[in-house]
């Protein structure tokens, strides 16, 4: 009889700490409806929001090439805003303007996003990171790497970091070998000798050693730093206040761009709210949550507590997106099923997706086990220079381009909400090509 009351005790405890837990989710959720009916209705909302960027979903290269566009403005032969943009960061970081005339401005080139160099007497690169990529293996060390084969010398190299969040602890959070120049660095990703596990990491970044390690140049990060900037939030005040000032008011499509570039950064930073909206907010959550508090540790306790429980309502959501972005995977199998498409199904540790096969190429959708969201792609391991011309002439057959760079034996892919019709219209391709059967 004891054991049994106790099982039911455990049992009630239990129940109560979810119905606890459930409640606080609530309370959670009403308090966010709440705050986002008082934003609606304030006088200081944010401006209507039609950003081409955010409504285009547009990734990396194509804000690197934006940015490009933006600093290869002239006036008069006069690179005005390329000119502003290194007086500003980069004459604090040894830039000698007397090495500065006529600018070549590239994006994407070599694989470097953004690029601003001048033959033998600086190279600036600058590395896009606000759609959140990952920095690959040994990536910085191989464009000083690549920057030092083109004849610039190490003190006339600048790196630029545009990261997806405020953070100036960046170089904190970045595998060590991002900053590391083996001796093979100019074999492809996976080829190196220091390769290790998944497509970004080094041995060294887990401790281990290989024979690469001999000639391997180790201290790039503590020779460049000095001549590396992480800009996020100085980067839109320069936008906003040194570059749409000193531009004609004539050359309104300019800045038009400039003014929706920033806007999508602000997105991405979550800046879009005001200064007044801001202290309005903070009003509104005091006198919904601390009105009943006197004393400052109170309300810093109350408040710390409500962050806890909106951090675990958030991961509970994220779940949930996560578990519905499978589910949206499942139904358009069965669509493709339905229509008559033999589909394979694919789950490893990494993702959940279905396939067909394309002279061993896997064409199909896929959802990682992350929040991100679903995705068509291609891939292939050891892929043919025959495989690669059919992904080719596909993607040409469908009229369908990608902003994602491959990656591992990912070949072509882009995240898509419509990633099921898309892939229908891969297959049908591939039908018409005489690719399947």
């Amino acid at each position: 009889m004891a054991d049994s009351q106790y099982i039911q005790e455990i049992f009630n405890l239990l129940n109560n700490y979810e119905k606890k837990d459930q409640a606080e989710k609530q309370e959670c959720l009403s308090l966010a409806t709440k705050l986002n009916e008082m934003i609606n209705q304030s006088n200081n909302k944010p401006q209507y929001s039609i950003n081409i960027l955010d409504i285009l979903n547009v990734h990396e290269p194509l804000t690197s090439l934006l940015f490009s566009m933006i600093l290869n403005y002239r006036n008069h032969n006069d690179y005005a805003l390329c000119r502003s943009f290194i007086e500003h960061f980069l004459v604090p970081c040894g830039f000698d303007m007397k090495w500065y005339d006529s600018p070549q401005i590239t994006a994407e080139t070599n694989h470097v996003d953004v690029c601003i160099q001048e033959k033998r007497k600086y190279s600036i690169i600058i590395e896009n990171k606000l759609k959140g990529a990952v920095f690959q293996r040994n990536q910085i060390a191989r464009y000083i790497g690549r920057m030092r084969e083109d004849g610039f010398r190490d003190d006339r190299i600048f790196i630029i970091i545009i990261p997806n969040k405020i953070e100036k602890s960046l170089f904190n959070h970045v595998n060590k070998s991002v900053w590391r120049l083996p001796k093979d660095w100019w074999k492809p990703n996976q080829e190196r000798e220091c390769a290790y596990q998944d497509l970004i990491s080094c041995k060294c970044d887990f401790n281990l050693s290989c024979d690469g390690c001999k000639g391997c140049e180790k201290d790039l990060r503590e020779e460049f730093v000095s001549r590396t900037m992480i800009l996020d939030n100085e980067l839109l005040d320069w936008l906003e206040k040194s570059c749409i000032p000193n531009i004609p008011l004539e050359e309104q499509v300019l800045i038009s761009t400039i003014l929706q570039f920033i806007d999508f950064i602000n997105g991405i930073y979550n800046n879009r709210f005001n200064d007044k909206l801001i202290m309005e907010i903070e009003q509104f959550l005091r006198e919904e949550l601390l009105k009943d508090q006197t004393s400052a540790l109170d309300q810093w306790k109350v408040v710390e507590e409500k962050i806890t429980e909106v951090e675990q309502l958030t991961q509970s959501l994220q779940n949930l997106k996560n578990s519905i972005g499978k589910e949206i995977i499942n139904e358009w199998k069965k669509q493709l099923t339905i229509l008559g498409w033999n589909v394979k199904d694919y789950d490893d540790n990494e993702c959940h997706g279905f396939y067909i096969d394309i002279r061993g190429i896997k064409c199909g959708c896929w959802k990682d086990n992350n929040n991100e969201s679903p995705y068509w792609g291609f891939r292939c391991k050891e892929i043919s220079d025959e495989q690669r011309g059919i992904i080719h002439s596909i993607l040409e057959e469908t009229e369908t381009t990608t902003d994602e760079k491959p990656t591992g034996d990912w070949i072509a892919w882009n995240y898509d909400l419509d990633a099921g019709e898309r892939c229908e219209t891969f297959f049908r391709a591939a039908l018409r090509l005489h690719y399947l059967g």
